[in-house]
């Protein structure tokens, strides 16, 4: 895997844990710092080869710790993501698989998550999120103790006019109904941080910065990457979309490092697991040119790869070329906390990947986009071929994305001779879209408890159109 195991790297980590010490006091077990990134690309992070320098203090993690360059997301959209990553399952077995609709919107009670395993081990458990996508509307906040969205409750009464004028145009404040700039998560987050005691704790930070230009960062940080706020562009300008996602992920980035400037200032960076990493990517103009489409919520790599770094103290750094998911992200947490998952999961933990061992049989990445049972879906914007329920298997090198009413359609990419995914070798390679779309078949992941989108409350529907999600 292009590195060498060291001595520290093959002690366990609890082992580590029980001689490392937060704020001078023993510690049995090491702190989990879980933090996402919405609607963001790996190939926009400077420690994934991107041209710019957009993340330098995500890159220092990065560089400590173990990237993995190829990990797929379960979803183009952030509730379903975010399950998959709380729960080591795909979208068809923890059942939360749509923004609305008869098809599931909550997480059901019954599955267990990351914040409940841990709450039951001792842990303080705490979540500062940044958008109404992962509130307790869709049952993310189970297990957190504290679950703070910081959104801007009075501004809920609006009508849809008022809100969408408010919630998706160069809004420069800190707060609005529907999310909350990074700085303002950074804060809470902070605060939280400082009041903890001798018990290990859980935190899950998640920024929503990058997703569009509802919220922006302050003008004069935005002046510094020559992004002067014009009101008179269109919230829906590919070209202003462009210019301010990198500043964006830079504003992240900054924020971020105050977190890790308070971790290294009270001791606890040398007994805190992190992980780093995104529910899904965004299409911008290159994903336009290529499949037609500007956002997410669609199954090819500008929307499914994401950035996944772990930092496990004492463990040496490296890079893991091999294809792995963002349901191992649980899995390869219990595993470093010598803890067993109270239910099976569907990931596998990411450790002797991490130590450089080798793994004969890849690891299959399901991804899925109800987009005919999504009440949120826009039917009439999507690309016409993409007007389907659309189930993605991949297996590193050969990737299916299956669609469901109209097989016809359905796409075949060799992501090694084909990263961009521009020629659809289904017609060619039947026995290779045979053999992925057996995946599909014996998990029964395309079996979908409703034939068409279900009606949600006034509320709901509003916050998601503010924030750009519109249906039909």
């Amino acid at each position: 895997m292009g590195f060498k195991l060291s001595t520290l790297q093959i002690l366990p980590a609890v082992f580590l844990a029980g001689a490392l010490y937060s704020c001078g006091v023993e510690q049995s077990q090491p702190n989990v710092l879980l933090i996402t990134l919405d609607t963001t690309r790996a190939d926009h992070l400077s420690c994934y080869g991107y041209g710019k320098q957009t993340t330098p203090r995500i890159d220092a993690i990065a560089a400590e710790g173990v990237r993995f360059d190829a990990a797929l997301s379960t979803a183009g959209i952030t509730p379903m993501s975010h399950a998959s990553i709380l729960t080591g399952l795909n979208p068809y077995r923890h059942n939360l698989r749509v923004f609305w609709g008869n098809a599931g919107h909550r997480l059901p009670a019954d599955v267990p998550s990351l914040p409940e395993i841990l709450a039951a081990r001792g842990y303080d458990t705490g979540a500062f999120v940044s958008a109404y996508p992962v509130s307790a509307a869709y049952g993310l906040d189970r297990g957190f103790a504290t679950f703070d969205t910081g959104l801007d409750e009075s501004l809920a009464e609006l009508d849809l006019s008022q809100q969408q004028k408010h919630d998706s145009h160069w809004f420069d404040g800190p707060r609005s109904s529907t999310q909350r700039r990074g700085d303002q998560t950074t804060d809470a987050a902070l605060a939280w941080l400082d009041q903890r005691g001798k018990e290990p704790w859980c935190a899950w930070l998640h920024y929503f910065d990058v997703h569009d230009f509802s919220i922006v960062p302050p003008a004069a940080f935005a002046a510094r990457h020559g992004i002067t706020y014009d009101p008179t562009i269109s919230p829906r300008d590919p070209d202003a979309r462009e210019a301010l996602y990198d500043p964006e992920l830079n504003f992240i980035d900054t924020q971020l490092g105050r977190v890790f400037d308070a971790l290294k200032a009270s001791g606890q960076d040398e007994n805190t697991i992190i992980v780093i990493t995104a529910d899904h990517g965004q299409g911008l103009k290159d994903g336009k040119a290529r499949h037609g489409w500007i956002k997410h919520r669609l199954l090819y790599q500008w929307c499914l790869r994401v950035p996944l770094i772990l930092r496990i103290p004492g463990q040496a750094p490296g890079v893991v070329k091999n294809q792995v998911r963002s349901i191992d992200i649980l899995p390869t947490l219990l595993e470093a906390l010598d803890l067993a998952p109270p239910a099976p999961v569907e990931g596998a933990s990411l450790l002797a990947l991490a130590r450089g061992e080798t793994e004969d049989t890849p690891r299959l990445a399901y991804a899925d986009a109800l987009n005919l049972v999504d009440t949120h879906s826009p039917k009439r914007g999507l690309p016409e071929h993409c007007i389907d329920n659309l189930f993605c298997v991949s297996d590193g090198r050969w990737k299916l994305i299956h669609h469901g009413q109209h097989p016809e359609n359905s796409e075949l990419f060799d992501l090694q001779n084909d990263p961009l995914e521009l020629r659809n070798l289904a017609a060619s390679e039947p026995q290779v879209v045979a053999r992925l779309r057996t995946f599909l078949t014996t998990t029964g992941a395309m079996e979908i408890r409703a034939e068409e989108a279900g009606e949600e409350d006034a509320d709901s529907a509003a916050r998601l159109r503010g924030l750009g999600y519109v249906g039909d």
